[in-house]
């Protein structure tokens, strides 16, 4: 049997568009106030500071948006701020399911099955608070249960294969 063709799953970039003019509006707040609304100066740099970073971050986000790889082997997080992809075999890894995270929004996690992986503390942290072992950071334009779907059923196919 062949091998399945790779398949690529990116983030929305209006979502992180969105996000980035979020932060550009909070840092000109922070900025444009007049003194006596502003409250303490520190206060004022530090959450110019604060948003200016997470701009700096949704903007990078816009150029190498979050990515996720699937082929016959496995599948791999790419782009965003991973800079050295680590590919986890489907043999590896249990269903994706969706989970909610502690502010209650819904991603799409994964556990690996038992044995294929150490319990690193970040691994025992990551079930314990989401009941995952990991989470994928995409924003994908539908929802998070589609995206489950289509990925559990391209992890069957290749598992078959």
């Amino acid at each position: 049997m062949s091998a399945l063709p790779e398949k690529e799953f990116v983030g929305s970039r209006a979502k992180t568009a969105t996000l980035l003019a979020i932060s550009i509006a909070f840092v000109a707040i922070a900025v444009l106030l007049p003194d006596s609304a502003r409250g303490s100066y520190e206060l004022s740099i530090a959450a110019a500071l604060f948003f200016g970073f997470c701009a700096l971050v949704f903007l990078w986000l816009l150029i190498r948006p979050h990515r996720i790889v699937v082929d016959s082997e496995g599948f791999a997080m790419v782009g965003g701020l991973v800079f050295s992809p680590k590919k986890t075999l489907w043999r590896d890894a249990e269903p994706f399911f969706v989970c909610r995270l502690a502010n209650r929004r819904k991603v799409v996690g994964f556990n690996y099955r038992s044995g294929t992986r150490d319990p690193s503390p970040l691994l025992k942290f990551n079930r314990r608070s989401a009941g995952a072992d990991g989470a994928l950071p995409i924003l994908p334009r539908g929802s998070p249960e589609g995206l489950v779907d289509q990925l559990n059923a391209y992890r069957e196919r290749a598992l078959a294969s």
